[in-house]
Order: C-alpha cells, then structure tokens, then sequence
C-alpha cells in the first residue's frame, strides 16, 4: 500500500510506483520509498539511495557523517550494504513530514557528490547509459538497459520454471494445512478443557499453522492458494470450537453420546459455541489479512514499472 504522503512525493518528482512503494531519480541520483504494511507496530517509512559500490574508505565516511546527522534528519536507524543505503522513520504517533524526507534526500545527494559517488541516472547491472528504462524488482524500483533486462528475466523464468516443478498440487498444500493444523486444535482442546476456559486464542496459531503447512508439503502457489488455506483456518476453528464444547461436557461425567446430544440440543452449549466462534475469528482476522491481502508471494518478478 502506498501512503498519501509518498504518493504526493511520486507525483511532484514524475516517479514511478512499485505494489507498496515509489521510486526515481533525484538530482541523479536513484531513491525508493515505502512504508510499512498497515498491520505493522509501530508504522514506518523506509527510504533506499542506490550508490553502487563502495570502497571502504567511503563507507567509513558515510556513516560518520550519518552518525553525526542523525538528530537532525530525524531517521531512526540506517544500514551502509553492499550498493545501497536504507533509513528508516519509526513513526510511533505522527507520520514522517514530506520536508523530513527532502531534506535527507537533499544531504544524500550533496554527500554523495562530496565522496565522488557517481549519478545513478545508468542501468545498476552494467552501468550502461543507453537504452536504459524503470523495472520493478519484486516490489523495489531499479534502472535497467535492455540487455541486462532480457537476461535478468529469463534467468527468473528458469528459476520460476525449476520452483513450479518441484511443486505438487493443490490438493497436496491442502492436506499439509489440514495436518499441521491438527496439534493446534488438539492443544486447543486441551488447554479449554484442563485450564478451565475456551482457548479462542489458538484461532491464530491455527491460522498460521495452516500457512506453514501448505508451504512444507509443497502445495502449488496459484489463484486459489490463498483461498484454500483461509478454508482450512474455517474449518479448523469451528472443529475445534465444537470439539472443545463436547470435551467439557465429557469432563463434567457426560458419555461422549450424550454430550453430542447436549451439543446439538442444548441452547446453553450453544450459545458458549457461537459465542467462542465469534472470538476465534476475531482473533484470526490478524493472520487472514495477512494471507489474503498483505503476504507477497516468493515468486520473482521483474517488470515494467508503472509512472505514477
């Protein structure tokens, strides 16, 4: 998701636009900007300048002067790597001011002229200056020639082509959900029982756990992924929630006959069934959002980048 302020910062500068973030070139040289997902505590924007590489003595440089410039352009923390340098804003009440982020813009691209870092307005594989055009790189801005594009990408489609064989189904992801969900619900069921409450809490393990297990058995990543794992989370909560009821009823010297009987018959049982049904999922929108909305699959992807 992009944020009003960085869309603003796209539209004054002609920059381009990635799934969650936005990205160009600033008196030469190549930024990206992107906040954080909304289910992040505390929320923050990163900020990325591409530098190419760097010899020591320039790094030593540039976190002197980072280190002594810290309280005045306001980031919290930065990361010198390998040919790029990342910042960011923690933003635990007000968001990061749009000046907040020129001014670090500003001091970069002063600092980087300083240090005799080149421009980065030229393809960041072979530093051609021909032919050059905007890719998003799963979800990160670069400048790329046409060259160094084809082959990127179809060194990703024999990587996409080798992951895709490896998989199975989705019938197999299916079942990887199913059975790694059983311990949750399992000790779902007996922490209800044995700690004397209905544990609706492990609604978000159980979620999780059904992720994980379509990934361990290889199930196929395609449309209906994500829908088949929000299905198993469903199922999974609302067995659990009627083994749990049924288990306490056992506990209280009921046969297991007779509290199937109280289950279905019982308006008491099942006002504490729809009542833990409403809290499990509650407690399971966390993760639902996550697989639905927000989780960015593995696969890589190189394309075009849209102009904002």
């Amino acid at each position: 998701m992009i944020f009003p302020k960085a869309k603003k910062i796209a539209r004054d500068l002609g920059w381009y636009k990635t799934g969650d973030g936005i990205f160009g070139l600033y008196k030469g040289y190549f930024f990206n900007v992107s906040d954080a997902s909304i289910i992040h505590t505390p929320q923050y924007k990163s900020v990325s300048v591409t530098t190419g590489n760097l010899t020591e003595e320039q790094r030593l440089k540039i976190k002197t002067e980072l280190t002594n410039n810290r309280k005045r352009l306001k980031f919290t923390l930065f990361e010198v790597r390998e040919n790029s340098i990342y910042f960011k804003f923690t933003e635990n009440i007000m968001p990061t001011k749009i000046r907040t982020v020129y001014a670090l813009f500003d001091f970069l691209a002063d600092l980087l002229k300083k240090l005799n870092i080149p421009e980065q307005n030229k393809c960041h594989s072979c530093e051609k200056l021909q032919r050059i055009n905007y890719y998003d790189l799963n979800h990160t801005g670069i400048l790329l020639c046409d060259d160094c594009f084809k082959q990127m990408d179809n060194k990703f489609y024999e990587i996409e082509k080798e992951r895709v064989s490896k998989e199975k189904n989705y019938l197999t992801g299916f079942l990887g959900a199913v059975i790694f969900s059983i311990p949750a619900i399992i000790l779902w069921v007996l922490l209800a029982v044995y700690l004397g409450g209905i544990s609706s809490g492990m609604a978000f393990v159980t979620a999780l756990l059904g992720f994980l297990g379509y990934d361990y058995f290889n199930g196929f990543r395609g449309k209906l992924t994500r829908s088949i794992i929000f299905f198993t989370s469903i199922i999974s909560i609302f067995v659990a929630n009627i083994i749990t009821v049924i288990a306490l009823f056992v506990k209280g010297g009921f046969s297991i006959t007779e509290a199937i009987s109280e289950f279905q018959t019982n308006p008491a049982a099942n006002e504490i069934f729809m009542r833990n049904i409403i809290v499990s999922f509650i407690l399971s929108c966390i993760p639902w959002i996550w697989i639905l909305f927000i989780r960015k699959d593995n696969q890589l992807v190189i394309k075009p980048a849209e102009k904002f």
